[in-house]
């Protein structure tokens, strides 16, 4: 019998420590696997939030939500992240994938993320196996270095995306792959096409990559209050992926011109301007939103239609109801019934 495996977002932004230490303890205790520490500029630090996680839990995984090739040398980021699982006792996950906020302010430019990411990939695992690494590449330039310590090989990584091209990077060099933002199995189908293919070139079979759905949620008695605070976050992958728009187009949708120019302007204080632009039926799309019903029937139609067996959620909180309140809801109620769907 396979059962699901499930993953919990932390993210904290200007709440106070209290609750982000109530989702903490709310993920090791309800039987989650990995709890993602998000890396949202400019918040609070990943990693130190990361080694505050590990130091609270025994159990759950640890992991990066997500590190980059762009504003970290992935020499000093197989530093951090071999520095977290000695922290956690071998519990660390390293999340990878483009990024994109706080980038503009820093004057980094997102180019050929597939490229950067495989260099940075090849960079930290020679580190992390205690190899002298030299790497001359389009983005990552690293010349006789290595870590000063002993680390565990085996770290997972795992990269996160919703483009085709990372996707496919995916599929070629890391251990998992993280699906971000599809909520139904159109789009989910398409991902693992895609990561298949990466891996096919790379001499893998697509059973040898770890395939994650990840998706924000809010769930609440009233489904308007919960599409209501889930479409700022819809708004935030917008956002980081413009001006690509083949995964919105690819299910049938299109940005409206208001909500696209409002995006343009590259401004990420508008972001919850912009959410109020989020037409409805992007939400189904792209969270899984509403009553614990509703959300139990997105849900299983993924697990059954998809296949996916790892399912990561970012709650969302909202009129009432705290991240670590629909962390509950999740584990205790919508995910057994999809448990019998998989059964």
């Amino acid at each position: 019998m396979t059962e699901l495996r499930l993953g919990l977002g932390v993210h904290w932004r200007r709440q106070p420590l209290a609750e982000m230490v109530e989702l903490i303890d709310a993920g090791e205790h309800l039987g989650y696997d990995t709890l993602w520490i998000t890396n949202e500029k400019f918040y609070h630090d990943m990693y130190v939030t990361a080694a505050m996680a590990a130091a609270r839990t025994r159990r759950v995984r640890i992991g990066t939500f997500i590190a980059d090739p762009y504003s970290l040398h992935p020499a000093l980021t197989a530093m951090a992240v071999a520095t977290l699982d000695e922290v956690s006792g071998g519990r660390a996950v390293l999340g990878m994938g483009a990024g994109g906020t706080g980038f503009a302010e820093m004057g980094i430019k997102r180019v050929r993320p597939a490229v950067a990411i495989r260099e940075a990939i090849a960079v930290i695992r020679g580190m992390l196996n205690g190899d002298t690494v030299s790497h001359d590449g389009e983005f990552v330039r690293f010349a006789k270095g290595r870590l000063g310590f002993a680390a565990r090989p085996g770290i997972p990584i795992y990269v996160a995306s919703r483009g085709d091209h990372v996707y496919r990077a995916a599929g070629q060099v890391a251990d998992g792959a993280m699906i971000a933002t599809f909520a139904e199995p159109t789009g989910i189908a398409h991902a693992r096409k895609m990561v298949g293919e990466g891996a096919a070139k790379a001499g893998r079979s697509l059973a040898d990559v770890t395939l994650i759905s990840r998706i924000d949620t809010c769930i609440h008695p009233d489904r308007a209050v919960a599409y209501r605070a889930v479409k700022p976050n819809i708004a935030v992958c917008l956002w980081s992926s413009y001006p690509d728009r083949a995964f919105v187009h690819r299910l049938g949708l299109r940005v409206p011109d208001e909500l696209e120019a409002l995006i343009a302007r590259r401004d990420y204080g508008l972001i919850y301007e912009c959410g109020e632009l989020v037409p409805d039926d992007f939400v189904p799309r792209f969270a899984w939103a509403g009553t614990a019903e509703e959300v139990t029937q997105q849900v299983r139609r993924v697990v059954v239609e998809s296949g996916i067996r790892h399912l990561t959620i970012m709650p969302i909180p909202c009129a009432g109801r705290s991240e670590s309140d629909i962390a509950t809801t999740f584990a205790r109620e919508v995910v057994p019934a999809a448990q019998q769907a998989v059964r």
